[in-house]
């Protein structure tokens, strides 16, 4: 399984060191059914899609978005979960910021991002005026704007509740710049893999695995 270091609720490690989270334990259930021990290969978020091309893992089940661009280089199973891009803000900077202000900051907007993730292309798109801070990890994106770095982040509405727990000023604007699905990526040639995996996600779908997994991390998990 190819991941980045952390994007939690979905895989990070806790204080023992050991890999916990929604991606984790989904992943953990692939293996049981497949009988096989299952192992991580960390790898920074730019690099995760070559990486999975020349062989150094099978599979990226890492909260990755479904998109053409992504598609032309990997096959992606079926949705197994949707989520979406969303401005998060230091509110003892900005009091109520909307998406229509960071438009109007223009040129002087900074937005912080990981690097490419989901929110950086969304932040490009959306802000082509901006000034995009790039980072390695989606948590020194975010601090960015603890320390008056930047003035916004952009990225999955579900990093939200993980980030107010570490900074209760941070506020998310409620409208939404993106809705997206997440699927497991597989090799082009991996047909087969391909096939199994959507069968897995729509009996996980059907039998409630989906829905417990994400009851126990991404709404009841502190």
């Amino acid at each position: 399984m190819g991941q980045d270091p952390a994007y939690a609720p979905f895989y990070g490690i806790d204080e023992k060191g050991n890999r916990i989270g929604h991606d984790i334990e989904f992943a953990e259930l692939i293996g049981e059914l497949l009988g096989v021990r299952v192992e991580y290969v960390i790898t920074n978020w730019d690099g995760i899609i070559p990486a999975l091309m020349t062989n150094k893992f099978d599979v990226i089940l890492a909260a990755m978005t479904i998109t053409p661009e992504r598609a032309l280089r990997v096959n992606f199973t079926n949705s197994y979960f949707q989520t979406g891009q969303a401005l998060m803000y230091n509110s003892k900077k900005y009091n109520n910021l909307t998406i229509k202000d960071i438009i109007n900051m223009g040129e002087k907007a900074k937005i912080a991002v990981q690097l490419g993730s989901t929110g950086e292309i969304v932040a490009r798109k959306k802000f082509p005026k901006a000034k995009i801070l790039t980072f390695e990890t989606v948590d020194n994106a975010a601090y960015q704007i603890i320390i008056n770095k930047a003035d916004a982040i952009v990225f999955d509405d579900l990093y939200f509740g993980t980030l107010v727990k570490k900074y209760n000023s941070i506020k998310m604007v409620p409208e939404l710049l993106t809705k997206e699905n997440l699927g497991i990526a597989v090799k082009k040639e991996d047909i087969d893999l391909l096939l199994w995996l959507n069968t897995v996600i729509e009996c996980f779908k059907t039998d409630g695995t989906l829905e417990k997994l994400k009851q126990k991390w991404i709404i009841e998990y502190n």
